[in-house]
């Protein structure tokens, strides 16, 4: 038989193992036949990619290595890279092929997903599904929708979510899923979290899966359903769903990972034991590679966070000054880790200090504003306004936000500096103005000012600033009333002139006689009472007292006008003249009952407390008890205390 007979043979035997996944016969068939064919490199290409495979991506590795002299094999060696969690080895090498195929297009897109370079990763994906026409589109779809996440997770949020349609996979609708929670739509994630669920039970029961496979599968989908409960704040569900994976036991550590940190949070400061216990399971070497950047720091951090919780603050700041030196950028967080660790231990001057020294260094401006409004509490429980304003002055253009000047507006009127207050709401107005943004805010400071300045007694300027929100809002009749209160302290005329524009009163069916006779300061509530009720009938102009009505008198049955009551049926029973006691064998006049038996009245005298009491008492020194009276109970038996130096 000639070779290329017995090489047909051998590739048609392969072809058929192969669609029955006999991945471990195919390669003792060609470990067989490679010694007699050494120069067939389909034969060492496909004992690669049967180990592959059989998920043996060290061994093949090092094979492609023995043989890499008659064949680079260089799209093989990079799957086998990137699936190493060598991806940045394997990138370069795909970055060497002068004219890459769309294989190592599509690996390429994958290894810049695990690189977390997602833009790059989200153009190479659209050029990939255009160029592309094969049955491979959903797939390609899911992941670009994945990278969208990703992106949106970011805060990039350009690209539009795509549409749901019949055909897609569960994949794609768990992708859109995660989108729309990104983007703050969590109801509408939720209801498409329940269809992918069910689309995915249906898919795999199609294909014949086992339960435990079908549970695998629905682990990523229901940490996410129970994730969008806890943002609804419905923890109770989310919790049980938490525990419902947890139980499973499923082989995604990254899920189970997610599922255990969650419920570590809706634990807070309950269930301690049960928090450490699985706070250790997200701890493993392995996450590494199968959560993003992001998921790893919130974990650690929420290990920090469980250890200041629990009180193990040496173990809290070792973990502080690893996240440092690992993530400088979540140099925030540690920085008021550390602060609340130091006010913990009563050294609150500490705090304030390593506070102030971030606040003072850093150019981030949302991470100072975090910081400062923290030193500015513990400064304002010392009673340390003066620096807490130095603070809040030195917040730059966040010095502007409403809530900002409200804060200092007070702290400076508790140090009764008023023009600061002045100047800062003067300022705030010129900064908003200059923003272009919309007269809502304008206006609530132009209002406050103006109270400011009447509070002040400063109603010329008090006037100005009416003037002003009433050019902005020429209907509102309340700024029109304040602004003509304020002119009457120091211009009539003005005010006269302004009173035109109030609206006519109509006092058509009023009492004036009563509104004048009314007492205003007791408040709206009486005033309604004291009104008299309209005659709607109009022929009495008095309203009429109502009649009361008249009881009819109940006699007893057995009434006989002729006998003459009782003069005794008001007192009590035990009080009238024919009221006999029952006897009581235990009653003091008897005395049948008392005492135990057979005792004498010799005893009987001898213990009476009276007789005791009119007996002559020894004369004894009473020392004053230091404590109020009380009954001692001692244990066990008394035993005589024994004097000392005997």
């Amino acid at each position: 038989m000639s070779k290329i007979t017995i090489l047909n043979s051998v590739f048609s035997e392969i072809e058929k193992l192969d669609s029955a996944e006999e991945y471990k016969r195919i390669i003792k068939l060609v470990e067989k036949h490679i010694p007699q064919f050494p120069e067939e490199l389909s034969l060492v290409q496909s004992k690669v990619v049967c180990l592959i495979h059989l998920n043996q991506i060290k061994d093949a590795y090092n094979y492609i290595l023995k043989n890499e002299a008659s064949q680079k094999f260089t799209f093989e060696k990079a799957y086998c890279l990137y699936r190493l969690n060598r991806s940045e080895e394997s990138l370069e090498l795909i970055n060497e092929e002068p004219n890459p195929a769309p294989n190592f297009k599509e690996l390429k897109a994958q290894i810049l997903y695990k690189l977390e370079r997602y833009n790059e990763c989200f153009d190479m994906y659209r050029d990939i599904i255009k160029q592309s026409k094969d049955s491979f589109t959903n797939e390609r779809e899911s992941n670009l929708t994945a990278v969208i996440s990703q992106l949106s997770k970011l805060g990039d949020n350009k690209y539009d979510i795509p549409t749901v349609k019949q055909h897609n996979t569960y994949e794609f609708m768990y992708n859109i899923a995660c989108v729309l929670i990104e983007r703050k739509d969590i109801e509408k994630a939720q209801d498409l979290l329940d269809q992918a669920t069910k689309s995915c039970r249906n898919t795999l029961e199609e294909e014949e899966a086992t339960e435990e496979e079908i549970q695998e599968e629905l682990t990523a989908i229901k940490v996410q359903g129970a994730y969008c409960l806890q943002k609804l704040g419905r923890d109770k569900e989310a919790q049980s769903e938490y525990t419902e994976v947890l139980k499973y036991k499923p082989k995604d550590i990254g899920s189970l990972a997610i599922a255990s940190n969650n419920l570590v949070v809706l634990n807070r400061e309950h269930n301690v034991f049960d928090s450490k216990k699985k706070l250790k399971s997200t701890l493993s070497d392995e996450l590494t590679h199968k959560l993003n950047t992001w998921q790893l720091r919130r974990i650690m951090l929420n290990h920090c966070r469980f250890a200041l919780i629990t009180n193990q603050l040496d173990q809290c700041t070792q973990l502080c000054n690893n996240i440092e030196n690992k993530y400088p950028d979540l140099i925030e967080d540690i920085i008021l880790l550390k602060a609340v660790m130091l006010w913990r231990q009563n050294k609150n001057s500490e705090a304030i200090d390593l506070l102030k020294k971030f606040v003072y260094k850093q150019e981030n401006p949302t991470a100072k504003l975090n910081c400062t409004l923290v030193a500015v509490k513990l400064l304002l429980l010392q009673n340390n306004t003066n620096e807490a304003i130095t603070l809040l002055e030195n917040l730059g253009e966040f010095k502007y936000k409403l809530g900002i000047v409200s804060t200092l507006v007070t702290l400076y009127l508790n140090v009764d500096n008023f023009k600061a207050a002045s100047d800062l709401f003067n300022d705030t107005l010129s900064w908003y103005s200059q923003k272009e943004v919309d007269n809502s805010k304008i206006t609530i400071l132009l209002k406050q000012l103006a109270k400011l300045h009447l509070r002040e007694q400063d109603p010329k300027e008090a006037a100005k600033r009416l003037t002003r929100l009433l050019e902005l809002n020429p209907n509102n009749k309340k700024f029109l009333a304040q602004l003509i209160i304020a002119y009457t302290q120091f211009d009539p005329e003005k005010a006269q002139m302004y009173s035109k524009q109030l609206p006519p009163l109509d006092l058509q069916d009023t009492d004036i006689d009563l509104l004048e006779n009314t007492n205003w300061m007791m408040g709206s509530k009486l005033i309604k009472k004291s009104t008299l009720k309209p005659d709607f009938a109009g022929s009495k102009t008095e309203v009429e007292k109502k009649r009361k009505k008249k009881r009819k008198i109940i006699l007893p049955k057995n009434f006989n006008p002729d006998v003459p009551p009782n003069p005794e049926r008001w007192l009590p029973r035990h009080e009238r003249t024919g009221y006999r006691k029952k006897k009581d064998r235990r009653s003091k006049e008897t005395g049948i009952g008392k005492g135990t038996q057979g005792s004498s009245n010799v005893s009987s005298e001898q213990f009476n407390i009276k007789n005791i009491a009119a007996q002559p008492k020894p004369q004894t020194a009473q020392v004053p008890s230091e404590n109020a009276p009380r009954l001692q109970h001692r244990k066990g038996g008394q035993y005589k205390k024994k004097k000392k130096g005997k």
